[in-house]
């Protein structure tokens, strides 16, 4: 398992976090995932044998949000 922060500049708001958590039904290998929009960061915790780092982000981007 590999954990990672993300930052997420656009996410301001709950539903933003709730809308960058649903990510984790459409990927398979991610274990656990938390977002603060008061931090703008997204914690995700997965399984580097079924999704890759790319394919989060790409999730992310897909979404309409910005990762640094």
């Amino acid at each position: 398992m590999i954990k990672k922060v993300f930052t997420i500049p656009d996410m301001e708001c709950s539903n933003c976090v709730m809308h960058l958590e649903g990510i984790e039904d459409e990927l398979p290998g991610i274990r656990r995932i938390k977002g603060s929009y008061v931090q703008q960061k997204l914690d995700v915790e997965f399984d580097e044998t079924k999704v890759s780092e790319k394919q989060i982000i790409d999730a992310i981007i897909e979404l309409g949000y910005t990762v640094k």
